[in-house]
């Protein structure tokens, strides 16, 4: 009997071909942009499909649904300048997200994470430092609820919000997202591409028009 496919492998392909749209389709002018903006669309909807495979459900742990996955945009330290982003689950709830808490990366198989000093390491994957290697420096959330650039979160619904509440109770109420986001990238020569994030599914694309 052939075994039907699942929504989670339904996702997993839509990630591969993301992937793959994102290195190969032919480049046009501005192409550091156009290759970052990519990248994140590709980064977003894997950080989707590991919340769908992988939600840190724990009903011994009050907090559990702090540990979502998300991806997050930081600033670097002002004396380097320029913006990154990161792909973690907040394992130890306490906001501050460890290296091993952090996603790999399926193009490098290296960590999707940096700190605010935006130091290349070698397990790190360079795709995450966006000024250093697109030269993008500004990044911003129509749908931000932080006190930093703003973040994407999602749960095993592939439900998005923009930020976890202090109770479970408050999560859904206050901080998911109900309408599309908009996440403009800008680089060094003030051009800009839009992704857009539509509420409830948590689907990530390019904005082509």
């Amino acid at each position: 009997m052939k075994k039907s496919i699942t929504l989670v492998e339904i996702i997993f392909i839509l990630v591969v071909v993301s992937i793959l749209y994102s290195i190969s389709i032919p480049k046009k002018q501005d192409s550091k942009l156009f290759d970052a903006t990519n990248y994140i669309v590709t980064y977003l909807n894997y950080t989707r499909y590991l919340a769908l495979i992988d939600n840190k459900f724990d009903l011994d742990d009050s907090l559990w649904h702090k540990k979502w996955w998300r991806l997050r945009f930081e600033n670097c330290i002002k004396s380097k300048g320029g913006v990154y982003f990161i792909v973690t689950s907040d394992d130890n709830t306490t906001g501050q997200a460890k290296k091993s808490h952090s996603a790999k990366d399926p193009l490098t198989n290296r960590y999707l994470y940096s700190r605010y000093y935006c130091d290349a390491k070698e397990d790190e994957s360079k795709y995450v430092l966006l000024t250093q290697e697109f030269d993008i420096v500004k990044v911003e959330l129509t749908c931000n609820a932080t006190d930093s650039i703003g973040q994407i979160i999602y749960n095993d619904k592939g439900e998005v919000f923009s930020k976890v509440a202090n109770t479970i109770d408050e999560t859904y109420a206050k901080y998911e997202i109900r309408q599309k986001c908009y996440i403009y990238l800008y680089d060094k020569n003030n051009n800009k591409s839009t992704i857009i994030i539509e509420p409830k599914t948590g689907y990530a694309y390019v904005n082509s028009q």
